[in-house]
């Protein structure tokens, strides 16, 4: 009884490109002298290189998209995140000249101002039409220092002096 070589043992070697025989392969079909000519050979070899950097092209381009696709997201985002600041800062803004608007001691102190009042005595004449208005009369101011008082407690950043 002989011994039957496994179909393993004359599988073909081939080369990188997965199509030509390797000169070492000792397949049923090379051992036939079915092998690959040098100009084959070197023809393989030419469609395996090209072929490679077709791949290396086309993976270096979705690369370069990809890159491109998150600069542009990034962007995005960091846009949006500012346009989210602007709008906050404007509606800030818009609310402050709304108080603004709605405040009458300012518009009294503003008509003051415009008729040529000095900032001293337009202060004088607000706070004392807001006293004369309130129910309860705000303490008459003896000194500068509480004329300060009352207005810093108001929110006002005004000094009589400016």
């Amino acid at each position: 009884m002989g011994r039957t070589l496994s179909l393993l043992a004359r599988l073909p070697r081939l080369e990188d490109d997965g199509v030509t025989h390797r000169r070492d392969c000792e397949c049923v079909r090379c051992d036939a002298g079915f092998r690959p000519s040098e100009q084959e050979r070197a023809d393989a070899r030419e469609r395996w290189a090209l072929r490679k950097a077709r791949d290396a092209a086309a993976r270096a381009l979705v690369r370069r998209r990809e890159r491109a696709r998150v600069k542009q997201a990034a962007l995005e985002i960091q846009l949006d995140a500012e346009g989210r600041v602007v709008d906050a800062h404007l509606n800030a803004l818009y609310a402050a000249r709304a108080r603004a608007d709605a405040d009458a001691r300012l518009a009294m102190l503003e008509r003051l101002r415009r008729e040529g009042v000095p900032l001293a005595q337009a202060l004088e004449r607000v706070e004392q039409s807001v006293a004369a208005n309130d129910a309860h009369p705000a303490p008459k101011p003896t000194e500068r220092s509480s004329s300060l008082s009352l207005w810093a407690q108001q929110g006002s950043n005004l000094r009589p002096t400016d």
